[in-house]
């Protein structure tokens, strides 16, 4: 004991302290082997990579022991191990290094030589613990001219041979070897003893697992020797075991003492025990920690109590998690780096939730075990020494050990990859095993032990990261905070680096568990280190990568969408964060990083800053860009981390953005189509389209109108800068997909906070579905896609949807009238392109020239068509504007930048006949009853006497009635002793409907010509444009017609139409209302006119009776009660007949302008129609036997009788009757007084008044008289048929029903021939048929001049 204090002073007074923790040590790393494994050279280690991956793979191997026990033993591969951390290996074994496997590759016998020279210097270094040493040299592929010529039947052969060669067996039957052995080129010095394997560069090495097998195999005897001698040492013989810093502890004390000799003994049971955990031997290593424990406690060995206790949680570790091993074990041969981490310290997700003692003992636990064996079970490779094992063999599991294993020079081991073969697997765990809950308990107490020693405090750091590790596994997130809290109490004396390696590790476990906030904690410390003030190196790549890191801790992502999405977070911390991220990348000079990361920021904290960080951040941004330019395009950095794009979504921020639709001259329409008659059936299913409206409900972001091709588009976007100073914004595009699009850059200044609307235009290039998805700024520098799916806060539909038909052609339009200075207050009046203005007298004509220019280069103008509008009737318009459409369609179509013209006609059209009230038209048609010289008195009461003063009262102008002249109902009245005057005039407008016409007052024409043009594949679409001339006329007031009357003429034939004109112009107007006869009438006068016209014949009267009838049925079929009067049709036939055979020119003297008067629907008294047609009574008027002719002279003698004979014959196709022949005498004083009061100068024999009940068809009747003169002198005969109605209900009912039955009669002469078949009493319905409710009058004109003498 003493010699061994003596030895103990004899080292020198330096405590060996160890250097650092180790970071990446696990519980189970008490079990294992302790192998440095180092490439040696100046070569990379990545060209040996194969070399390190098939030395790693050789981490567990089966060994049989002496007894027949199979072992498990394994095996921790390290790349760097400080020396002093050898001295520790008393205190716990698996800290020493006992094997040494060197790898290196030489060109030359030099370079090998300084392979084997550093491989002997690291055995020196290590040697005090080192067991066996292996050296594998890569060396250069063989001459050229040694190779075979690359048959590939010899490749399997070459393979064999280069095998043996590495191995260095020789064999008779095999042929000689294509490529020299690399031991026999070159050789190692003779001061080099260790086993060296040489290898080709291109070799597969496929012999070097079965050799580093050997080489673990070798280890575990040594180590199996020391464990034996170590168990044999007898208890006072002992000596005592001492951790480095303990040596000068134990001067000067007395070694022999109980508590002294206690301590050797539990110190030297505690490292029996280590030894044999490190040799399989978990079972027994677990009693001797126990039994160690409590010698070493009663001594009060606080520093081996806890070794103890850290040695028995890890020997239960091993038993309750041996799936440690097996993730280990998966993540080294997918990573194959030693400072690798395993897959569930980077994914927080695999976190494991059951109980680790649940784990196991569940069979689903050995099912993956056993899945997973058989996947990896053709790695296994067998020594060369041992035949050819089976899958079950690595399966067999062996009995608990029991009794002392004896060496044994025979010895089989198996390599597996992924071993999970373990004695207690499928048996009961030993009872002395710590349960789980125990397991954190015994660590706490450890690390308290720990904890009292100075020198201790890396064991302590690193019992801490072992008890977190096992916490883990055991899903105790608590406990695993509470041991890596402690790990940041402990003083250790560390350099930065080492500090930011525990900040990493600290960061690592906390993501293991999901404390990421505490990991991104950490992580940002660890960034901190490496860039603090003071540091002579900062590593500002590292602090970079540490912060980049730590987002998933402040609950940010690289991606802003995500960030804006989530809005989670510490909005203050987050901010920091950033701006730390942006200086890191700037002291990098990565500008393109640091400009993406402020736009980041700006991007999606721009909410949680105030309006001057805003500002301040923007400033930042714009001088950053100026450095390097931001795009919306991701960023991969060396690492291969990609950095998505940032995009400044609300700078400036976005309002409102809405599409527009073409100009409305250049919208596309359809072109309406007939519908084709789809049958009786008012709805059908199959014309339901469901299927279409089920679509455009999903398309709730579809346009509903559509976009032309290479026709220049709008969206509208209002704008507003939320930033203090201007803001400029230059190549602002239209961002779309699907269709070629081709947007157009818009430039624009914003100024602080004033809304600004923007136009973006872009033309689209081809046709089909346009997906409008926002648009594009450069602003502050920074390149921003600004899509609409992307703008939070406001209601815009993701996308927009456009429909872009085949480009139409585009026409420009001219007149030759001059152009107004607005355009039109109509209807669609936005499609107006072009206006022209004309002032015209009413009857005036003029015409303007309208010339279409195709302004397309390559589409033609095929589909022509035009339409006009106005703001007067349908009718009317007709025969103001005229054009010869048939001209025009001959001219198409029309080619690329040609051009075509046509002429519209234009017409002054108006009534220059005056109205009639409407009153008095109804009134008197309403008494139909009296007649007569009453009937005129009462028609002449209601009239407004409104014409000019200069004419007759009589001749007045009635006002305020306006009737169609084609579908208005006709009123007439009678007038015995006077004609009486009446208009025609234009159907009055409605409230809504276009103004009337009139000739008396200026009149405004509003009306648009609208051109529909269309050609190419729209075309055969279906689509057009429509653009609108406007024309803007002015109608004056010319010449109007303010009475008129009809006056018999002086042959049957005719009838004179006496018409008062005004002149309502400013100047003097020449009149021509016949072919010869013209008149002058001075401005604002007015004249008489009589104009012969000839009448109406019984065929145009009785073909106007034929219409009445057949519309008349008609509407009986129709249940129509309201009927057509004859009086009606014969007055609007007799007022066409008129205004068809006199137009009356006027011309301006002194200018060429002239017109046309029409008397147009001028309107008829009954007196007036029967006036204007031909009677249908033909007159036979003998005087004294002698027939009197028209304008003859008949001669009579006072006092003689002289015989006057009147013959009617009825010319009409009806019969007539109710008629009264009248005979009357009269002298005329030419001065319009006529004297009727004859009795003392005239008598007639016989009545003057002779009634006819009927007159049939082609029936002639007579009358003859005698007349006697008293007194000579010259007289005048009135001789006048009147017709009377007086017809019976029934013959009235009888005729209905007669209508009513005989829809096919459509003319007289068949109502007739179905009369004569029916009833008798027809025959008086047919009597009565002509016009039963009007009275009519026939004259013999002209009236019978009688000059009576005294004698011959």
């Amino acid at each position: 004991m003493r010699a061994a204090v003596g030895l103990m002073l004899s080292h020198g007074s330096v405590e060996p302290v160890m250097s650092r923790p180790d970071y990446e040590q696990t519980a189970l790393h008490h079990g294992c082997l302790l192998v440095l494994l180092r490439g040696v050279g100046p070569s990379k280690p990545r060209t040996l990579q194969r070399a390190f991956e098939k030395v790693r793979r050789v981490n567990n191997i089966k060994v049989n022991d002496s007894s027949g026990a199979t072992r498990s033993v394994w095996v921790r591969y390290i790349h760097d191990h400080p020396v002093e951390h050898n001295d520790w290996g008393d205190f716990q074994s698996h800290r020493r290094v006992l094997g040494l496997i060197t790898i290196g590759k030489f060109e030359n016998q030099t370079e090998l030589n300084e392979l084997c020279r550093q491989h002997e210097s690291l055995k020196v270094r290590y040697g005090s613990t080192l067991y066996e040493t292996r050296a594998i040299f890569v060396g250069p592929e063989a001459d050229a001219s040694n190779h075979t010529d690359g048959v590939d039947g010899t490749v399997n052969a070459h393979a064999q041979q280069q095998e043996l060669e590495t191995i260095g067996e020789h064999c008779n039957d095999v042929s000689t070897p294509t490529k020299p052995r690399l031991q026999d080129e070159y050789t190692t010095p003779s001061n080099f003893k260790a086993q060296a394997f040489f290898y080709r560069e291109q070799d597969s090495c496929a012999d070097l697992e079965p050799r580093i097998c050997d080489f673990v195999n070798a280890l575990f005897w040594v180590l199996e020797s020391r464990r034996l001698e170590r168990a044999r040492e007898k208890p006072d013989k002992v000596s005592l075991l001492l951790a480095p810093f303990e040596k000068r502890d134990f001067v000067g004390l007395d070694m022999e003492s109980r508590n002294n000799r206690k301590r050797c003994v539990g110190r030297v049971m505690k490292n029996l025990a280590d030894l044999s955990l490190q040799a399989g031997l978990v079972e027994d290593s677990l009693s001797l920690y126990h039994n160690a424990n409590e010698t070493l406690r009663s001594v009060g060995d606080s520093l081996w109590v806890g070794a103890c206790e850290e040695g028995l949680c890890s020997a239960s570790a091993m038993l309750l998690y041996p799936q440690l091993h097996e993730m280990e074990t998966l993540h080294r041969n997918a990573s194959l780096q030693e400072a690798g981490t395993s897959p569930l310290r980077n994914m927080s997700e695999k976190w494991r939730a059951s109980d680790a003692t649940k784990k196991v003992n569940t069979p689903d636990a050995n099912n993956i075990s056993n899945n997973m064996l058989n996947n990896v079970a053709d790695t296994r490779i067998t020594s060369n020494s041992s035949s050819c094992s089976s899958v079950s063999s690595i399966l067999t599991t062996n009995s608990s050990a029991s009794g002392t294993p004896t060496t044994s020079s025979s010895s089989t081991s198996t390599i597996s990859a992924a071993t999970f073969g373990h004695q207690q697997r499928n048996g009961e765990l030993p009872g002395n095993i710590l349960k789980a809950e125990e397991i954190t308990n015994y660590y706490r107490k450890a690390i308290i032990n720990y904890s009292k020693y100075r020198h201790a405090a890396i064991i302590e750091t690193e019992a801490a990261l072992k008890a977190t590790r096992v916490c883990i596994e055991q899903n105790r997130p608590l406990d695993v905070a509470m041991f890596l809290q402690n790990i940041l109490y402990i003083n250790l004396s560390m350099t930065e680096a080492e500090r930011v390696k525990r900040f990493e590790i600290i960061t690592e476990l906390y993501q293991q568990i999901g404390y990421q906030r505490k990991a991104a904690f950490f992580q940002r410390l660890a960034a901190l280190k490496h860039v603090q003030q003071g540091s002579q190196a900062p590593d500002w790549n590292q602090s970079y990568r540490l912060m980049l890191c730590s987002f998933t801790g402040y609950l940010l992502s690289l991606d802003p969408l995500e960030v804006l999405e989530n809005a989670a977070g510490w909005p203050a911390l987050q901010i920091d964060l950033v701006q730390s991220l942006i200086t890191a990348a700037r002291r990098l000079g990565h500008s393109a990083l640091a400009t993406r990361h402020m736009t980041f920021l700006l991007q999606t904290q721009w909410d949680n800053m105030s309006s001057t960080e805003q500002s301040e951040m923007a400033v930042q941004l714009q001088n950053l860009s100026a450095q390097c330019e931001g795009s919306p395009v991701p960023l991969v950095l060396e690492n291969g981390t990609v950095i998505p794009p940032a995009n400044l979504t609300d700078l400036p921020y976005c309002m409102e953005l809405q599409v527009k639709d073409l100009p409305a001259h250049l919208r596309p329409q359809r072109i309406k189509i007939a519908k084709a008659d789809s049958g009786p059936f008012l709805f059908t299913p199959i014309h339901l389209n469901s299927l279409d409206r089920r679509d455009k409900k999903k398309e709730k972001n579809k346009i509903a109108f559509h976009w032309v091709q290479n026709d220049l588009s709008e969206v509208s976007v209002r704008l507003r800068n939320p930033l203090p100073f201007e803001l400029i914004i230059t190549d602002m595009r239209l961002l779309t997909n699907g269709v070629v699009f081709e947007s157009l850059p818009q430039t624009i200044i914003l100024q602080p906070h004033v809304p600004t609307n923007v136009s973006l235009h872009g033309t689209p290039i081809e046709t089909g579905q346009l997906d409008l998805q926002g648009y594009s700024t450069h602003t502050l520098g920074v390149k921003s896609n600004c899509r609409l799916k992307h703008m939070r806060g406001r209601s815009f539909p993701p996308n927009f949807l456009v429909d872009v038909i085949p480009a139409l052609p585009r026409i420009d339009v001219k007149t030759s009238l001059p152009q107004t200075a607005t355009f039109s207050n109509m209807n669609s009046a936005d499609i107006v392109v072009t206006s022209a203005s004309l002032t015209l007298y009413n009857g005036e004509s003029a015409s303007c020239t309208i010339t279409i220019t195709n302004e397309s280069s390559t589409l033609q103008v095929e589909h022509f068509e035009l339409n006009i509008n106005s703001n007067v009737d349908q009718e009317v318009q007709k025969k103001i504007f005229r054009i010869d459409e048939k001209d025009l369609q001959d001219k198409l179509p029309i080619a690329p930048l040609a051009s075509i013209s046509f002429v519209v006609h234009i017409y002054a059209e108006a009534d220059f006949v005056c109205p009639i009230p409407a009153a008095s038209l109804h009134s008197t048609a309403a008494g139909g009853g009296e007649y007569g010289p009453s009937s005129l008195t009462h028609y002449s009461s209601n009239l407004s006497t409104s014409g000019h003063a200069s004419l007759p009262s009589r001749v007045s102008s009635p006002q305020h009635r306006r009737i169609d002249p084609q579908c208005a109902s006709f009123r007439s009245t009678m007038s015995a002793a006077q004609h009486s005057l009446a208009t025609l005039s234009l159907q009055p407008a409605s409230g809504t409907g276009p103004p009337s016409i009139g000739s008396q007052y200026t009149q405004h024409i509003e009306a648009q010509l609208r051109i529909k043009y269309s050609g190419g594949e729209a075309l055969t679409a279906g689509y057009c444009r429509q653009c609108a001339v406007s024309f803007n006329l002015e109608l004056l007031p010319s010449a109007q017609i303010t009475s008129w009357d009809v006056l018999p003429a002086e042959i049957a034939s005719q009838f004179y139409l006496v018409l008062d004109i005004s002149n309502l112009t400013a100047q003097e107007m020449s009149l021509n209302y016949t072919h010869n006869k013209n008149i002058l009438i001075e401005a604002k006068e007015s004249c008489r006119v009589p104009i012969p016209v000839d009448r109406c014949s019984l065929e145009q009267v009785c073909a106007a009776r034929a219409a009445e009838y057949a519309e008349n049925m008609e509407r009986e079929l129709c249940f129509r009660t309201q009927l057509l009067s004859f009086s009606d049709a014969l007055s609007k036939l007799c007022s066409t007949h008129i205004a068809e055979r006199v137009k009356i020119n006027w011309l301006l003297t002194g200018t060429d302008i002239q017109g046309i008067a029409s008397l147009r629907g001028i309107v008829l008294t009954q007196a007036m129609i029967d006036l204007t047609t031909v009677s249908p009574l033909q007159w036979f008027i003998s005087f004294q036997d002698t027939p009197v002719q028209q304008h003859g002279e008949v001669v009579c003698v006072v006092g003689q009788h002289s015989m006057l004979s009147i013959k009617l014959c009825n010319q009409s196709l009806q019969p007539l009757t109710n008629l009264e022949l009248t005979i009357k005498f009269y002298q005329d004083y030419l001065n319009g007084i006529e004297n009727y009061n004859l009795e003392t100068r005239v008598a007639i024999s016989g009545p003057n008044i002779i009634s006819i009940p009927i007159l049939e068809k082609h029936e002639q009747t007579q009358h003859i008289c005698s007349v006697i003169f008293f007194t000579p002198g010259r007289f005048k005969t009135s001789i006048e048929c009147v017709s009377r109605p007086q017809i019976s209900t029934n013959a009235t009912n009888d005729a209905a029903l007669l209508t009513r039955s005989c829809p096919g009669a459509t003319n007289l002469g068949q109502l007739e021939t179905l009369a004569s078949s029916q009833q008798p009493h027809l025959n008086i319905m047919l009597e009565s048929s002509y016009d039963e409710q009007q009275t009519h009058v026939w004259k013999f004109i002209p009236p019978i001049e009688v000059t009576v003498v005294e004698q011959q």
